[in-house]
């Protein structure tokens, strides 16, 4: 198994012109599974999806930004990835996923928000498990 997976803090996808950068970018690289965090998208929708992805075999899961802070997009490619199940938190996105070709169940997370660490605030915790 050959796992393409992308994390990217991508700061905003709500620019047209942007979203087209991004679509080529991830056409080259040809990742299966891309997690973007501070999307600052406060309603993603399949056009946005699918203007990110480029082909009608993605499947999504987001949390959405509050205002323009925050925002947790995952996406992947259907025709390698089913989508068993999925849970949206308050500062997390988690996916089971099984692989279409060798039936490999995975978990994929992706997390943007503040964590209180002891007297401390982190902010922007990246993570994709």
């Amino acid at each position: 198994m050959n796992l393409k997976i992308l994390s990217w803090n991508v700061r905003a996808l709500n620019n047209p012109q942007k979203r087209d950068t991004v679509k080529n970018l991830l056409k080259e690289w040809k990742c299966d599974v891309v997690c973007f965090q501070e999307t600052k998208l406060d309603c993603a929708n399949s056009f946005v999806v699918k203007s990110l992805w480029g082909s009608h075999f993605v499947d999504w899961v987001a949390l959405d930004a509050i205002h323009t802070t925050g925002g947790v997009l995952l996406i992947w490619d259907k025709q390698v990835y089913e989508k068993i199940e999925c849970v949206v938190g308050c500062i997390s996105v988690s996916i089971v996923l099984k692989g279409v070709e060798d039936g490999f169940v995975w978990i994929c997370m992706g997390v943007y928000g503040p964590l209180l660490l002891g007297l401390g605030i982190l902010y922007g915790l990246n993570l994709i498990v």
